[in-house]
């Protein structure tokens, strides 16, 4: 359950906060003048068309550090003030809501453990790269017919210095989409509403395009299907009579966030090295892990969020199997496990055949989704044998937990191995 402050400054937002519950949000409505504390939020949103006063409450409400919670803007002006994470134009649905604070959320996950997991690198003698976000100037896709607003808004992309490729069919701009990365991908809906929506729920079941942002070009007024489409995976409406203004500040506003979240994803794959990871495995060594979970628990026990833990181990099937055959398989396994991993999750080897998978940010039943997930590929996965006509299955065992009031590191690994060996024993 994602907990949000949602401070009403105009008094007409037209939306019931007990909708959101049904996307496991709490809402909880507070009083411009008297603040939350900020790290027990999971984001805040603030009502209002007075940029100044949009500024004063963000301040006030969520402070200035760039690890407060993200702060999402709703107001009725063509463009947003400079220092909020998101913004949407009223009306705004749940759903809508729903799915900004669930992706900001995500990404401030994932720019808060790339900041932990940069620094428990380096203390352990690996300089991670920063030089992460001098890439070229944002490039959007624009799918569908080249209607009457097509040139509009291509002129105003190009006045923010933004690059666009068009695709005139959907499988031109499939072409694209797997060709390159783009920063946010504009339907033309006007006339063809059920291919747009096709294509944004096919990028949706596409984990590489699932967080590239989706804007939906519609006739102007109050579209009729906006529940139905946001319901669909797009990130945004964009109406057809739009300034120039409010077309660029939509579409950078989501690319941006598109490029924090690759640049984020870009140090956590750079915090990988030899001196932080396995030769073999390539798997988190067992002293770094202690250490970031460490600091994932101190700061969870203080704004009171969850870290969850799966741990694996691993048994050599009862048939026979040689030694190299065995260690291909583990590092065949390692391989597997990183990939059914987030990218802010931290796959480490603790010991000989014992793995985990830290979890920032997640309770019990999250990592208990994840251990069945591991486990349910382990099963059905078969490695070469010595003879190929006999491939041989590895004896994995999963347990998951969630750290425990001020638990060390220590202590959360020794009680999941007390849980794993009560496992192993059940299933002799």
């Amino acid at each position: 359950m994602l907990n949000i402050a949602l401070i009403d400054a105009d008094g007409n937002l037209s939306l019931n906060p007990a909708d959101l519950e049904v996307y496991r949000i709490a809402t909880r409505a507070v009083s411009v003048d008297q603040p939350v504390p900020a790290d027990r939020l999971d984001a805040i949103v603030i009502c209002t068309s007075d940029p100044d006063k949009a500024r004063e409450l963000a301040n006030l409400h969520g402070g200035q550090s760039r690890t407060r919670p993200p702060v999402i803007l709703i107001s009725d002006s063509e463009t947003p003030p400079e220092g909020f994470d998101g913004w949407l134009r009223r009306p705004v649905s749940a759903v809508q809501l729903a799915n900004r604070v669930q992706s900001l959320r995500r990404l401030w996950v994932m720019e808060d453990v790339a900041r932990r997991r940069r620094a428990a690198a380096e203390v352990f003698g690996h300089s991670v790269n920063s030089d992460v976000l001098n890439e070229k100037r944002p490039t959007v896709l624009f799918v569908g017919d080249a209607t009457s607003r097509f040139m509009a808004i291509r002129h105003a992309l190009n006045s923010a210095d933004t690059g666009m490729v068009a695709a005139f069919s959907s499988f031109s701009a499939f072409d694209y989409l797997h060709e390159r990365p783009f920063d946010a991908v504009i339907l033309n809906a006007i006339n063809k509403k059920e291919l747009a929506f096709t294509i944004s729920s096919a990028m949706r079941r596409n984990a590489r395009l699932y967080h590239t942002p989706v804007l939906l070009l519609t006739p102007s007024g109050r579209y009729e299907s906006a529940d139905e489409a946001f319901a669909r995976g797009v990130s945004d409406i964009l109406p057809d009579n739009a300034s120039s203004a409010e077309i660029s500040a939509r579409v950078l506003r989501l690319a941006d966030e598109r490029r924090r979240r690759r640049a984020a994803k870009t140090v956590l794959e750079n915090c990988r090295a030899r001196s932080t990871t396995d030769a073999e495995l390539g798997l988190y060594r067992p002293k770094l892990a202690l250490a970031h979970l460490q600091d994932l628990l101190n700061t969870a026990a203080r704004s009171r969020k969850s870290t969850g833990l799966v741990l694996i181990s691993i048994e050599a099937p009862e048939t026979s199997v040689s030694q190299e055959k065995l260690s291909a398989a583990k590092v065949q396994f390692a391989a597997m496990l990183r990939h059914l991993l987030r990218a802010e999750d931290f796959p480490a080897l603790i010991s000989p055949d014992l793995y985990a998978a830290i979890l920032p940010y997640t309770s019990k039943d999250g990592a208990a989704c994840v251990a069945e997930r591991i486990a349910a590929v382990a099963d059905c996965t078969a490695f070469d044998g010595d003879d190929p006509l006999y491939p041989f299955r590895l004896n994995v065992h999963c347990v998951s937990l969630e750290a425990a009031g001020e638990e060390t590191a220590e202590a959360l690994m020794e009680r999941g191995s007390r849980l794993l060996d009560r496992e192993r024993m059940e299933a002799v």
